[in-house]
C-alpha cells in the first residue's frame, strides 16, 4: 500500500504524471473484447473494471444499450463515450486531444465545417492538414490535425451556414434527427 500512487481525477499513469483528455461518443469503436480473461463476453452492464483513473465508473466488456428513434433498444451497438470520441490523440502533458483532421471540439466530438482556414478539409489533398498527410511512424503521430483550443475560422468561407444534421432536419419539414450523431454530423 505504500508503493503505489492513487490518482486524482484526470491523471494517470504509474507516477500520475500523465493527463487524461476529454471524452465524447465515439465516432467509430471497436469491441473490446474480454478484458477479465474470463473466455466470455460480458453484457452491456457487467463491470469488469471498476475504480481506474481513466474509468472511473467502470468499464464493460459489450457495447452499450442504444435505441432508434421510434425506442426500440438495440443490442450491440457502439458510439461509447471514448477519449478524444477516438478521432484523435491525446496529448498526456497538458490533457488536450490533437484532432485527426476533419474533427474538432474539446473531446474531437464533431466533424470540421469546411473553411478557407482548413482548405484542407477531408478529401481535398491540399495543404499539410489534409488526410493525405496523416501517417503514423513508430507509434509517433506525424499528422498535423488541429489542437482543441483552435478556433474554427471562416467556416463555408463566409457564405453559409455550419449546420448540425439535428438542424437540417428539422429545417425539413419539422423532421426530428435524434440519434447518437446529431450533434457531431455537421
Amino acid at each position: 500500500s505504500h508503493d503505489m500512487c492513487t490518482c486524482d481525477r484526470n491523471f494517470q499513469g504509474a507516477d500520475c504524471s500523465l493527463r487524461t483528455c476529454p471524452f465524447g461518443k465515439a465516432h467509430v469503436d471497436t469491441p473490446r473484447g474480454d478484458l477479465d480473461a474470463s473466455l466470455t463476453i460480458g453484457d452491456h452492464n457487467d463491470i469488469v473494471l471498476a475504480g481506474s483513473t481513466l474509468y472511473p465508473y467502470g468499464i464493460t466488456e459489450g457495447f452499450p444499450l442504444m435505441s432508434h428513434t421510434a425506442g426500440t433498444v438495440i443490442a450491440n451497438t457502439a458510439h461509447d463515450y471514448m477519449e478524444c470520441s477516438n478521432k484523435g490523440l491525446c496529448d498526456r502533458i497538458n490533457g488536450l486531444c490533437e484532432c485527426l483532421p476533419g474533427y474538432d471540439g474539446a473531446a474531437c466530438q464533431r466533424a470540421s465545417c469546411p473553411s478557407k482556414a482548413n482548405s484542407s478539409t477531408p478529401g481535398s489533398g491540399q495543404g499539410e492538414r489534409s488526410n493525405t498527410n496523416f501517417k503514423v511512424f513508430n507509434a509517433n503521430s506525424a499528422f498535423h490535425g488541429r489542437a482543441a483550443e483552435v478556433v474554427q475560422r471562416d467556416q463555408c468561407s463566409g457564405h453559409g451556414t455550419c449546420m448540425t444534421i439535428e438542424q437540417l432536419a428539422y429545417l425539413d419539414h419539422g423532421n426530428t434527427y435524434d440519434l447518437w450523431d446529431k450533434d457531431a454530423t455537421m
